[in-house]
């Protein structure tokens, strides 16, 4: 019997909707994928976890790129600093990846919480701010 899987991120509409379907849909697979890796970390298998840590990575680059080419579209006047907020986590990923998959450093409960942290203030407070010009 296995360990029981442990939730970081959870849905919840009113805290994270931004009432742009396909910006939800990714946020809601980010949150898989975030929960995922977490869920990975228990049995400590590094080649398990750096595929985790990778497909979490690369659907955050893919999510960036729709969410900014939807702002681009539609003239949203918060782009800029929306990009440059992007670019800060990329670079942070990009770095934790390399440093990971040297064996540098592992993925704990620290590096989690620095996830669920950006998100939980990220989708509230930044992506909700283009709800409004992005919705559907």
């Amino acid at each position: 019997m296995g360990k029981p899987s442990m939730t970081l991120m959870q849905w919840i509409d009113e805290k994270y909707g931004t009432n742009v379907d396909v910006c939800d849909n990714q946020h809601k697979e980010l949150f898989d994928r975030i929960n995922a890796l977490n869920d990975s970390l228990t049995d400590g298998n590094r080649a398990h976890i750096g595929n985790r840590l990778d497909s979490l990575v690369d659907y955050v680059i893919a999510h960036f790129e729709t969410e900014e080419r939807m702002m681009e579209e539609r003239g949203y006047n918060g782009l800029d600093a929306h990009r440059q907020e992007h670019d800060r986590l990329l670079l942070t990923c990009t770095d934790l990846q390399d440093r990971f998959h040297s064996g540098e450093m592992d993925i704990g409960e620290s590096t989690m919480a620095f996830i669920k942290n950006w998100f939980d203030h990220h989708i509230p407070v930044i992506d909700k701010s283009y709800g409004p010009d992005l919705s559907n």
